[in-house]
Formats: structure tokens, sequence, C-alpha cells
């Protein structure tokens, strides 16, 4: 899964980061990516690993765990 990753600058010292939604093809990532890029934006294209994923493990397995050992 990818996602393009835009930061631009809105008036304030600190830039603004949107990340875009995930995508199945890197292909896709980097043609939106580009498309933000001859706007202005820069962008650059995250590649997504693991059970964090949409469409993936959403046990919530190392949360459940987290909380267990705080009780």
């Amino acid at each position: 899964m990818f996602r393009v990753v835009t930061k631009y600058r809105c008036g304030k010292p600190r830039p603004v980061i949107e990340r875009g939604p995930w995508h199945t093809s890197s292909e896709m990532a980097h043609f939106w990516a580009d498309t933000l890029r001859n706007q202005g934006y820069t962008t650059e294209v995250e590649e997504g690993l693991g059970s964090k994923m949409p469409g993936g493990d959403n046990s919530n397995a190392d949360l459940a765990e987290a909380l267990a050992s705080m009780a």
C-alpha cells in the first residue's frame, strides 16, 4: 500500500503535512504525487507495511497487550 504525503506552508513557521488515502499500486500514488508536485506542492510517496495498514490484521493485539500490562 502506498500514499502521498504532501507538505506546504500556509503562512506559518511550521509546514502543513497532509497524508492522503492509501493506494494499492505505487503507480497510482506516484501519479498523484507528480500531479500535486506540478501544482507546486512538496510530495513524497510513503509505503506502508504490517498490520497498521487498512485491510490488514486489525486485531489490535498490540493495543490489547499494552493495556493488559498496565492493569
